[in-house]
């Protein structure tokens, strides 16, 4: 199933059933079970801390039944240097707790965000290519860390309010059975209401993560389609179009944050009810000397103490509405089902050497290639010229290993490359592709991408072969200018230089040059071409292009017609290099 429809499924179960899908929790319980133990710490250590409450309501009924009635000063002195003494202990207990569970909480989330990661980089090429790209980042992002906030406040919030109220239950059965039956009768309402408020937070959360976004997505788009919107004359209506996102994204905001207040004050007023209900009744119980004026007392702050720990309870269920919803778009990113083209392990020292053995591939359609056979030997310079839409992107990603043909085989040094390390095999291959791909840093970070450990000459010298460091020389920083997302600051020529000196930085043993007329003026084609035939180590050249002047360049070349291979004819000596012109 697609992302998109994951998500879809995942946040239409989070509306229905308030909490979220079951296989979202499935996802969430994937994370911390390995962590049981240290779960099993946390909570014993919280319910210790939940204890401390109760010797704070025995001291309280001590002041009132004797250290006040007899008129003792030292001993309601110990008693308050007791309540002290207990509240600081339980307040040191609470922060270490918080401690512990902020680690916890930090480094399950952390591995959580390591895997999405991992599993963006493994999306097939062709699930990738179809994704709203900006989407899954919001996703990944956005939803992590609300996760990470929300399961840090259940687990610092929820599992002690828990314990707190187990441990009051007991005292205030001890002291008086009858009002805890009394207030018993008010559980159902109170779980009604949340239940009935827990479902209006669920649809409110869903629709402004949804409209959250939206909103990221437009803001992506004004920024990387500015050049579009502007020479399409669109600036207003475009506008126009994000001001609405912003304010449907208000006003699902305000929604939630009704929906929040709704639930919060709905559970208080049932509770802050049912404290005025015990408080007449435990009176009407001391008028009849049916219990102690302390003995009341102490139940009467036992059950406030008793309320809080349920108001935290019911509000933190708003907490993990929120939280099944962030965990149903995670887990249907995850439960993306992806396999890799090749899963083989054998690294081999690479010379240069590739073929294809009657290789067949398709989309799920017509086959795009059809029984294509091809060799390139060490050294050796080979053109692939078609028209656009021939097929050559779709048979160079078949030669690196991006995509897996549906019948015939591709060899690396006559091995499978279902044999190979396919990360190690393509460390001997530098590919300059037609839409260079560049990110925000510096030209010499750029450059060395991929290649850490690269010196300064190194670069500098790669980019004097790639004719380059002419230009970047000139630029007011030289090698430390900072490039725009995309490159957007450098021409498009300029680019391609840019990335064919990140290709030659690491010596290939097979350059990969797709389309390379591309964004270069005639004269610049003319001095790069020829000059790559003296490369350090003379690597393979494998030139992919819709322009067949480029045929020039090289010593044999084919067509690439109706998905097979032709050898295209070679033009007389001294045929000038290609141009795009």
């Amino acid at each position: 199933m697609p992302a998109s429809h994951a998500a879809g499924a995942s946040k239409h179960w989070a509306r229905r059933l308030g909490w979220g899908s079951p296989e979202a929790w499935r996802y969430f319980a994937r994370y911390f079970t390995p962590h049981t133990r240290r779960l099993v710490v946390y909570s014993l250590a919280a319910a210790l801390t939940a204890a401390s409450m109760v010797p704070t309501l025995v001291l309280v009924r001590l002041a009132i039944d004797t250290a006040i009635p007899q008129s003792d000063p030292v001993l309601l002195a110990w008693i308050g240097a007791g309540i002290v003494a207990v509240r600081v202990a339980a307040a040191a207990g609470a922060l270490a707790l918080r401690r512990y569970v902020v680690r916890l909480t930090k480094n399950t989330v952390a591995q959580m965000r390591e895997e999405l990661i991992e599993k963006l980089y493994r999306i097939e090429r062709a699930t990738r290519t179809r994704a709203d790209v900006d989407r899954l980042q919001n996703q990944v992002v956005q939803d992590t860390e609300r996760l990470d906030v929300l399961v840090g406040s259940m687990l610092s919030g929820l599992l002690p309010a828990a314990f707190t109220a187990a441990a009051l239950f007991v005292l205030l059965m001890v002291l008086s059975w009858s009002l805890v039956a009394l207030a018993s009768l008010a559980a159902p309402v109170v779980w009604l209401a949340a239940r009935w408020t827990q479902r209006r937070v669920g649809r409110d959360v869903a629709a402004f993560q949804d409209d959250f976004g939206r909103f990221n997505r437009g803001v992506s788009f004004v920024l990387r389609q500015m050049e579009l919107t502007r020479t399409q004359a669109f600036e207003r209506e475009e506008l126009a179009r994000q001001q609405q996102v912003v304010r449907d994204l208000a006003a699902s905001g305000e929604r939630m944050a009704w929906s929040y207040a709704v639930h919060g004050q709905l559970q208080g007023t049932v509770v802050g009810v049912l404290g005025i209900g015990l408080l007449v009744a435990g009176g009407l119980e001391v008028m009849h000397g049916l219990m102690t004026l302390g003995q009341f007392v102490s139940f009467y702050v036992g059950a406030s103490m008793l309320s809080n720990s349920v108001l935290a309870l019911t509000r933190g269920t708003a907490d993990l509405v929120a939280a099944g919803v962030s965990l149903g778009t995670l887990a249907a990113i995850d439960s993306e089902r992806v396999e890799a083209p090749y899963g083989g392990s054998a690294r081999i020292d690479f010379t240069g050497r590739l073929a294809l053995r009657d290789v067949t591939f398709s989309y799920g359609g017509e086959p795009v290639l059809r029984g294509i056979d091809f060799d390139l030997a060490p050294g050796e310079h080979v053109a692939i010229v078609g028209p656009n839409g021939s097929g050559k992107t779709t048979l160079l990603n078949v030669l690196l290993g991006m995509l897996k043909p549906d019948s015939g085989l591709a060899l690396a040094d006559a091995t499978p490359y279902a044999e190979l390390d396919l990360e190690h095999f393509r460390r001997g291959i530098g590919v300059v592709m037609q839409r260079a791909a560049f990110f925000h840093g510096t030209i010499r970070d750029n450059i060395a991408y991929g290649h850490d450990g690269a010196t300064d000459d190194a670069i500098a010298a790669a980019a004097r072969g790639a004719f380059a460091d002419e230009f970047i020389r000139d630029l007011p920083e030289g090698y430390h200018t900072l490039l725009g997302e995309a490159g957007i600051t450098l021409s498009g020529g300029e680019c391609q230089r840019l990335a064919l000196a990140r290709a030659v930085l690491r010596r290939p043993r097979l350059l990969v040059l797709d389309e390379p007329t591309n964004h270069l003026d005639a004269a610049v084609v003319g001095r790069i071409l020829p000059a790559l035939r003296q490369l350090p180590d003379s690597p393979a050249i494998l030139v992919v292009s819709h322009d067949p002047r480029v045929i020039g360049f090289v010593r044999r070349s084919y067509q690439l017609r109706d998905g097979r291979l032709h050898p295209a004819a070679q033009p007389a000596a001294g045929h000038p290099p290609a141009t795009s012109g």
